[in-house]
């Protein structure tokens, strides 16, 4: 005979850990949002102020079953849904399967005696599961009123393709980031490997400079978000374990991913990158080391989570449905609540389906709000001037050349690496010099110039053009050491080439002094989208 017991505390939910785990470990799951551990460090953590109530359903005394619900009540209904909301991406009864339809029949009944009017909401159901068909049927059956809303959730199943498919299927991806990884690599040494947990809250911090110019919903670096990931990283389970992974460039964290591991599926949780370093593509790098790395540790699957990002589905290989079920007693305040929670989920879904939108409310206002916090009143000046120049914009722009001659003044600038800027101000602006081909020379670690031995080009403008051979162009320099900035490249051979705007006079008259001479003229004229460049 069944009966239930109500649990409201952790404390008395303990002695049912090794039961919790024993119904999982025969079931074989491989869900790490329904694991004793991750529900446990939850409650303890980001559900302590909520009503948490585990249902136990028990035959004869055992229990077979564990309902993990919060409940509340909103306009006289009873509210039961299933804790994790917003952090579990799935979620689960605990129960064996020959004591699944049994158990839920058993607890609803026993719903349907006690309140008079209640909601139950079960998030997180994988379709490739049995849990949402056995409540579809229980509401069919007893003609209860429910509402279903669904997302695709992708993964990658290693053993349905071999590695060798799987990297010959994605060669063009993977040749473009081998690219982009040499050109790093060219560059510093970078690492990838795993953190230790004592190590893991450099990955907040990593997380909150990826997300300090975008609109950040996810709370992931909230207070009681990074204790919840610090305190599950260090439980001591066979079969739940948090991996975190980071790309290092010299030292220095560049991306990461944190994985929750069970069994035989290892579930992406996050990922983030330096910001600094878009150009590279260390996200796509990190990504593409952690899928490798899930297939060789023998993880059968390599879950990438319910959603319509685009980069989900340009690596898998086989789709699921994550099901909201929703299930009411008869009433119109209930048809009208169960109508508004799918109706507010389809239109998330339309919008967040709409990347074009998404980028507009995550980076472009992002970008905003922080431009608005931190600008001085140049930034404002030169935003505008943008801005301006978008619509409508003249360019002239002189060409100065300095001819191949011996240096007189034995002058030798240090050359200076990527190591070198990674704790400079301006890292961001130099490391995307060095991705461009530019070359940074200085001395004491401060950069004089900016030197590209194959072509010229005005960022500014979208304009460059090929260099003949023995000759650099520079740009950004200190025009208070120019003399000494021409002579450190004629040292090696080579003519020095620069761009000046015309109504730059001062400038102009440096470079004059410099020994540079203009050989060319050059107006760029601009309209909305249409650019026409004349050359004299």
């Amino acid at each position: 005979m069944l009966a239930y017991r109500l649990i409201t505390d952790i404390e008395t939910l303990e002695p049912y850990r090794s039961t919790w785990s024993g119904i999982l470990e025969r079931e074989h799951n491989n869900n790490p949002f329904i694991e004793y551990e991750w529900i446990s460090t939850w409650w303890t953590t980001l559900g302590a102020h909520d009503n948490v109530e585990i249902y136990v359903v028990e035959n004869e005394g055992m229990a077979i079953a564990f309902f993990p619900f919060i409940h509340s009540v909103r306009y006289g209904i009873h509210h039961f849904s299933f804790i994790g909301q917003g952090f579990a991406t799935y979620m689960e009864v605990i129960a064996e399967k020959r004591w699944l339809e049994q158990a839920i029949a058993y607890l609803i009944k026993e719903f349907s005696q006690k309140y008079k009017r209640y909601l139950l909401v079960f998030h997180g159901l994988l379709e490739s599961k049995i849990t949402s068909q056995a409540l579809e049927k229980y509401a069919i059956e007893y003609q209860m009123p429910y509402s279903i809303f669904r997302t695709v959730t992708s993964y990658i199943d290693f053993q349905s393709i071999s590695l060798d498919e799987f990297l010959k299927k994605h060669r063009k991806k993977f040749k473009g980031l081998k690219r982009r990884e040499h050109k790093l690599r060219s560059l510093g040494q970078v690492v990838f490997q795993s953190v230790k947990h004592n190590h893991i809250q450099d990955m907040f911090t990593l997380f909150t400079r990826r997300w300090q110019k975008k609109i950040d919903k996810s709370g992931f670096t909230a207070k009681q978000t990074r204790l919840f990931y610090e305190r599950l990283a260090k439980t001591n389970s066979k079969v739940l374990r948090v991996e975190v992974d980071h790309l290092q460039f010299e030292g220095q964290w560049i991306a990461f991913t944190i994985d929750l591991c069970c069994r035989e599926r290892n579930f992406c949780q996050a990922m983030g990158h330096e910001p600094d370093f878009n150009l590279f593509g260390p996200g796509r790098i990190i990504e593409k080391e952690n899928m490798l790395k899930a297939h060789d540790s023998g993880y059968r699957y390599y879950d990438l989570g319910s959603g319509y990002e685009p980069y989900k589905f340009e690596w898998y290989t086989h789709i699921d449905f994550t099901r909201k079920f929703v299930m009411s007693t008869k009433g119109v305040k209930e048809r009208v609540i169960r109508t508004w929670m799918v109706f507010r989920d389809r239109l998330k879904s339309l919008l967040t389906n709409n990347h074009q939108l998404v980028k507009l409310k995550r980076d472009r206002l992002g970008e905003l709000r922080y431009f608005v916090k931190n600008a001085s009143a140049k930034n404002w000046l030169k935003a505008l001037t943008s801005r301006l120049q978008r619509i409508l914009a003249i360019h002239i722009l002189d060409v100065y050349i300095a001819e191949q001659n011996q240096a007189k003044e034995l002058v030798n600038f240090q050359e200076i690496t990527m190591k070198d800027i990674m704790t400079l101000n301006e890292r961001a602006h130099y490391v995307a010099s060095f991705y461009k081909g530019y070359r940074l020379f200085g001395e004491n670690n401060q950069v004089l110039y900016r030197r590209h031995d194959k072509i010229a080009i005005e960022e500014m403008l979208d304009y460059s053009y090929e260099l003949p051979e023995n000759m650099s162009f520079i740009r950004e320099y200190d025009s208070q050491r120019l003399a000494d900035i021409v002579a450190d490249v004629q040292r090696e051979g080579r003519a020095v080439c620069t761009i000046a705007s015309w109504y730059d006079g001062h400038r102009r008259r440096k470079l004059q002094y410099a020994g540079f001479h203009k050989v060319a003229k050059i107006h760029i004229v601009k309209l909305f989208k249409w650019r026409k460049i004349y050359q004299f």
